[in-house]
């Protein structure tokens, strides 16, 4: 139980030590007077950047398709367990209908999740 505070309270800490030392960073002035170092994160003259992209658009597409199939398999079960009154199928079908939901989920937003994290820091580097 203690274990689990404490793993609880380093993420939470991290978590917001990441978002916050981009902006206090970006607001504390140089004492040397030099330009600071800006970092702009993109794809722009990396080679082979079309395979990559096209590489993430098949995988997150099979994700998809995974996690439909797995909606799918897990509504069948559902049905199977309830007309031989099975609760332990009904019992996984719910897994897998709860467990395809949310990898589709998470592939749909996770590219706008990252962004979203990332917004922070590229605001206050302008």
């Amino acid at each position: 139980m203690l274990r689990r505070a404490a793993v609880t309270c380093t993420v939470c800490l991290l978590s917001i030590a990441a978002v916050a030392l981009p902006a206090v960073a970006a607001t504390e002035p140089d004492p040397n007077g030099t330009d600071d170092v800006e970092v702009h994160p993109g794809w722009n003259g990396m080679p082979g950047v079309h395979v990559i992209q096209r590489v993430l658009d098949a995988t997150a597409q099979l994700g998809l398709v995974s996690s439909v199939g797995a909606v799918l398999v897990g509504g069948g079960m559902l049905g199977v367990g309830r007309v031989t009154g099975s609760m332990g199928s009904g019992s996984r079908a719910g897994g897998y209908i709860l467990g395809g939901g949310g990898g589709a989920f998470v592939i749909s937003v996770g590219a706008k999740l990252v962004s979203w994290l990332i917004a922070p820091a590229t605001v206050h580097s302008a």
